[in-house]
């Protein structure tokens, strides 16, 4: 058996010294090389016994192949990975089978497509090794970047310390920011890319890349612009920066502005508050209550987690300057032919969630939000939740713990520490990080 080179022009030969031509795999890959052969005298393939012919052509075992005591021509047509090709040919050879071998993937007969991507890793088991060069000597917000990288990176096992120049023993030498790195040598750097604002930042960052390993944007936008000014694409990535995940979302503040009535006739429904406050998440809702004799409601409402601002005696100056004006909306679900607190509202200009009774119908564009029952009051506050709510889930994957994943991911890749299947396991979760050095096929 004679393995040929990627030279030995297949199509040459067979013209010139015509022999039997067998197709090693009737899978996907074989079956479409048939319009491109002069003939096929035999699909050759593990699972013949299953797929019989393909095309006409009569499927075989390799075993079969033993029998043909001339010398033939095998074209392997499985996949474009050259291990497969050569654990192909030791099967053949094991069979003793006479034939020139061709890889269809790797013969210039074909002039197959070849990408001039190849990652190789070596796995080791130490720490990834990473030296934070931090430049911002002020201790303003890039500082902050490289503490909280060092920060999750201990806690994910990395070996970092923060310092102000490169380690040449370092796996990575991270730069925060770019524009004070000298590109004297490489050792692995990548660069935090803050900002491009002028044509000096974008050619710096050219010339730094002849060197340093990978480009690190903070957004989308940034490194698809200087993949547009001629910065090399496979050198550029971006990662959103994080955020501390400390701040609770800010409170719409609910006003009350009139007595208990409940020891005398139930037209104020004041009672009818517990309903409500059952219904709503008192992370996103707080109240100011000003009125005589609802301490016990007040003390019902706290025990449901509620913050309550309660005044137990109408002041007019402390109700005109500065409760009123507090509100971001005022409540009112009584039946008593209007609240004068729904006025004094709208004169501050603060939304109203009211029943749709007495003079406020009269008031053109008053009722901000008309509710006739509780259900209605706790679906609009709900509503209300909703929009807050999704400013603050459209950050809360933003974390630094995350931002420092993501980092060593791209470390990890730039390093050769694993392999792409391992690197590429968050797919779908996010589409920064090592998602976007690539750009649309991935091959390990």
């Amino acid at each position: 058996m004679k393995i040929m080179q990627s030279s030995d022009n297949f199509l040459e030969i067979v013209r010139n010294n015509p022999k039997k031509i067998i197709v090693y795999g009737a899978g996907t890959a074989g079956q479409k090389i048939f319009p491109y052969l002069p003939q096929i005298d035999y699909y050759c393939d593990k699972k013949a016994k299953e797929i019989e012919a393909i095309n006409g052509v009569k499927v075989v075992l390799p075993e079969y192949l033993v029998n043909e005591i001339e010398e033939m021509y095998i074209v392997v047509c499985v996949n474009k990975k050259e291990k497969t090709f050569q654990e192909i040919c030791d099967f053949l050879q094991e069979l003793n089978v006479n034939a020139q071998i061709f890889n269809f993937y790797n013969n210039i007969a074909f002039n197959t497509y070849h990408s001039a991507y190849i990652y190789t890793y070596q796995r080791i088991e130490k720490p990834l090794k990473v030296r934070l060069i931090s430049y911002d000597k002020m201790g303003w917000i890039l500082t902050k970047f490289a503490q909280k990288l060092e920060q999750y990176l201990i806690e994910m096992g990395v070996d970092v310390e923060i310092g102000s120049c490169p380690d040449p023993t370092a796996d990575i030498n991270h730069h925060i920011p770019n524009h004070p790195f000298e590109p004297i040598a490489a050792y692995n750097d990548t660069l935090m890319i803050a900002h491009v604002d002028c044509m000096d930042a974008l050619e710096q960052i050219k010339f730094q890349l002849q060197t340093a390993k990978m480009g690190i944007c903070m957004s989308r936008e940034t490194m698809e612009m200087l993949a547009e000014y001629g910065v090399p694409r496979e050198k550029l990535c971006y990662v959103n920066p994080g955020q501390d995940a400390v701040i609770k979302p800010k409170k719409f503040v609910l006003g009350i502005t009139h007595r208990n009535h409940a020891n005398f006739d139930h037209r104020k429904k004041i009672e009818n508050i517990l309903e409500i406050c059952d219904g709503i998440n008192p992370e996103y809702f707080t109240f100011t209550i000003m009125g005589n004799g609802w301490e016990n409601i007040v003390h019902e409402m706290r025990m449901r987690g509620f913050e309550v601002e309660y005044y137990d005696h109408f002041d007019y100056d402390l109700y005109t300057k500065q409760v009123i004006p507090s509100l971001d909306y005022y409540l009112f679900f009584g039946y008593d032919e209007g609240s004068m607190g729904f006025m004094d509202a709208l004169a501050a200009g603060v939304k109203t969630i009211v029943t749709p009774q007495g003079f406020h119908l009269d008031i053109s564009n008053g009722i901000s939000y008309a509710c006739k029952t509780m259900p209605d009051f706790v679906n609009v506050l709900n509503q209300i939740k909703e929009e807050r709510a999704v400013l603050v889930r459209s950050v809360e994957h933003y974390t630094w713990k995350e931002y420092a994943e993501k980092h060593v991911e791209i470390w990890e890749y730039i390093a050769h520490k694993k392999p792409l299947g391992e690197l590429l396991v968050n797919k779908h979760k996010y589409i920064d990080g090592i998602f976007s050095v690539f750009l649309d096929n991935m091959a390990d």
